[in-house]
């Protein structure tokens, strides 16, 4: 059995508070585009009372950021939208890490003027070393413009700063054991990238891996090129000349991923399980854990994903299939503790077909159907576990 359809958790909506509440970005706590269009109002109302509250203009930016109204708009607009509330930051809050992290976000990527970019990022980091949005733009600026020799400080820094929960990083680790030895593994947000970056950098784990993020390949070719290097992969000048004109992440991603294939087959290619690209390759994605293996052949994956999970995997933390978290971060959390229902309902059936009765083949049934009937989907469910 080749792969199994995730089932993907709904964030429940959340209750619109009429008092502007703290805005984090949507990688440490996600809601609703409406929920942010009426924190944003209400932002707005604060900004008016106190000009000069640093926090009210950032907690404003991102809730605007975020919103309905922005949501709907092209880039080209949102940028104008994001930009005049900076200009207001810049004037009212001036030499704030507030003001550092809004403009640092705005510039957002790529920004032509690296130089200007490096001298904010250094006062950001001097004013809130253990920041971690700063950590994280910091860590991309030099990722995507070949100053790697200050990683692994970042990448420490941001370890030690404990700005990720347990489960996150356990996640990473397990979606790094998922792959096969000096294999490249795609990831496609926060989330699947900075644990997996800190674990290689800090703790030196997998450092065979050549984890690349899609979204920083669209706006950097550069950033791309020095990551396939690392697997000896030279693509052609006709190649670059084709990809500078996708900016569609899918689109990308098929065309990187193709053409690896074709000029070093040997590479093994690995997708983080986070990454939804069921209909870019519907026919060549095989489960190996918390991982997508490519393959242009039909594969037998079960051996491999036996093996990582059961040989390699962090399972400890799942506290008997639920991670016990009330910080911030406990929706992200739970959609990534979600993901284990792919490879742990393959896995029961696998040992069900073989007629084999234990511990483990309990866990796995028991945490499978915990999470499907939190996502209310206990009966569809139930009848893939029992299906022949």
């Amino acid at each position: 059995m080749k792969r199994l359809l995730i089932l993907l958790i709904q964030i429940s909506p959340a209750a619109f508070a009429q008092q502007p509440e703290k805005i984090y970005s949507i990688a440490v706590q996600p809601h609703e585009t409406a929920y942010y269009t009426t924190q944003a109002e209400l932002w707005e109302k604060e900004t008016d009372k106190h000009p000069k509250d640093a926090a009210a203009w950032e907690n404003y930016y991102l809730a605007m950021r975020y919103s309905n109204q922005a949501y709907n708009m092209g880039n080209e607009d949102k940028q104008k939208l994001m930009g005049k509330i900076v200009d207001q930051i810049a004037k009212n809050a001036p030499g704030t890490i507030e003001y550092y992290r809004c403009k640092l976000s705005y510039d957002g990527w790529p920004n032509k003027d690296t130089t200007g970019r490096l001298v904010m990022l250094k006062k950001a980091l001097a004013m809130a070393p253990n920041d971690r949005a700063v950590l994280e733009d910091y860590m991309i600026y030099c990722e995507t413009t070949g100053r790697i020799d200050k990683l692994n400080e970042l990448s420490t820094a941001l370890y030690k700063s404990n700005n990720f929960p347990l489960g996150l990083m356990e996640f990473g680790y397990n979606v790094l054991m998922s792959a096969d030895r000096n294999a490249i593994v795609f990831t496609c947000g926060d989330n699947d990238t900075f644990p997996e970056w800190m674990l290689q950098e800090t703790k030196g784990i997998r450092t065979d891996l050549a984890v690349i993020n899609i979204p920083l390949c669209i706006n950097f070719p550069g950033y791309l090129k020095r990551m396939l290097k690392q697997k000896n992969i030279v693509l052609s000048d006709d190649f670059w000349n084709r990809e500078k004109d996708l900016k569609d992440m899918n689109q990308l991603t098929k065309m990187i991923v193709l053409e690896i294939n074709k000029t070093n087959p040997e590479v093994p290619v690995f997708f983080a399980i986070t990454c939804d690209l069921q209909n870019v390759f519907p026919d060549s994605l095989y489960c190996t854990g918390l991982a997508w293996y490519f393959s242009t052949t039909r594969i037998d994956n079960m051996a491999k994903m036996k093996n990582n999970v059961e040989n390699h995997f962090h399972l400890d933390y799942l506290n008997g299939g639920l991670y016990d978290d009330n910080s911030i971060t406990k929706d992200i959390v739970e959609d990534c503790n979600t993901l284990y229902v792919t490879p742990f309902a393959l896995l029961y059936k696998h040992y069900k077909a073989m007629r084999e009765d234990s511990d483990r083949v309990t866990f796995y049934k028991d945490y499978v159907m915990r999470y499907a009937t939190k996502m209310g989907k206990e009966q569809q469910m139930k009848e893939y576990l029992e299906a022949k």
